[in-house]
């Protein structure tokens, strides 16, 4: 097993929820008894759908599981299925080819294809794709038009790009010099990608021409956990970092040129940042400060933090707005509760 924490500086996990088992959880939220949550994606295909991936013992030993959630319209969140893994799954992403498949990424080192449309799919996944030698702890599938393709980041320093239909990697990319946390696919330039690492780079590659980056950002002077690209802007990536801020590049500036926006305000390391997918200057962050924030950076000072949620009493690891319903996002922490948002 291995630790999907990244960047531990702050607060030490605590003793998890004092609620009585098997307490009701409020409309818009879930709780995931005895496993603490890593991730969160919603589904590209269905907008009442979030699949959650997690693990016990925050990650450190034990076993993983894929909760996949289903929000009725009065807002309350049931489990629909539940997928289990020998050890922590610590992020998860939905086919763009197929509405039924997910991939999960584990401490093992593997990557797993799952298929929800399988009469006997909680027996195991569809396939197992093992290319790395450590913790993997970031996938994405790709979202342009072309072959289908996703990427996996891994504590190894490498990401791996794969094939669904081939258990072998596509190409592998070998460059950071520190634990890959985030690899992400452009949503607009096909075959483009970005990742970040603990060694404070960020880096953009064309999948396409392997194995060299084409840019390399230092993007912060401590560890790397998260980027997204804008979905609006294809030249705009966010990255967030242990050291608090989260960061604004533009890719025709070039990697010398500074920042075009730093946010600060989180009190420990951002873990996960997220563009809206309806707002070209909406930004939503988690962070072990127990925090989810949004912001907007074409606004002005303090106003550039637009909103705070502080319920959790837990690390915020995992992240996502919904695709089909503006305005909602959905956060997971280790307090064991999914919670979903409306702005």
């Amino acid at each position: 097993g291995g630790g999907g924490g990244g960047g531990m500086a702050g607060p030490q996990p605590g003793g998890g929820p004092t609620r009585p088992p098997g307490a009701r959880a409020p409309p818009g939220s879930f709780f995931t008894d005895g496993i603490h949550g890593q991730s969160v994606a919603w589904s590209p295909y269905h907008g009442n759908l979030l699949a959650m991936a997690g693990s016990q013992n925050y990650g450190i030993a034990g076993a993983g599981q894929l909760s996949i959630l289903q929000q009725d319209p009065s807002g309350m969140i049931v489990e629909k299925t539940r997928l289990e893994w020998p050890d922590g799954l610590f992020d998860a992403c939905w086919s763009e080819e197929h509405e039924n498949q997910i991939v999960t990424a584990s401490g093992d080192g593997t990557v797993q294809l799952w298929d929800l449309g399988l009469a006997n799919h909680t027996r195991g996944p569809l396939r197992v794709f093992k290319g790395h030698t450590k913790e993997v702890v970031s996938v994405d599938w790709n979202q342009t038009r072309g072959p289908p393709l996703f990427l996996s980041a891994s504590w190894d320093c490498g990401v791996n790009m794969w094939d669904p239909s081939s258990q072998v990697p596509v190409a592998s990319f070998r460059e950071h010099l520190g634990q890959v946390y985030a690899a992400m696919w452009s949503p607009r330039k096909a075959g483009c990608f970005a990742s970040v690492s603990s060694d404070g780079t960020l880096k953009i590659w064309d999948g396409r021409k392997p194995p060299h980056s084409v840019q390399t950002f230092q993007a912060h002077n401590h560890e790397v956990l998260s980027c997204d690209w804008s979905k609006y802007n294809e030249n705009l990536i966010v990255t967030g970092s242990v050291d608090k801020t989260i960061r604004g590049f533009d890719l025709r500036a070039g990697p010398g040129a500074p920042p075009l926006f730093t946010l600060g305000g989180h009190g420990y390391a951002v873990r996960r940042v997220k563009c809206s997918p309806h707002h070209p200057t909406m930004i939503a962050s988690s962070s072990y400060d127990f925090t989810t924030r949004i912001w907007d950076p074409s606004l002005q000072g303090p106003s550039q933090l637009v909103q705070v949620f502080d319920d959790h009493s837990e690390f915020v690891i995992g992240l996502d707005f919904n695709l089909h319903v503006p305005n909602v996002l959905a956060d997971c922490s280790w307090d064991e509760r999914v919670v979903v948002r409306r702005l």
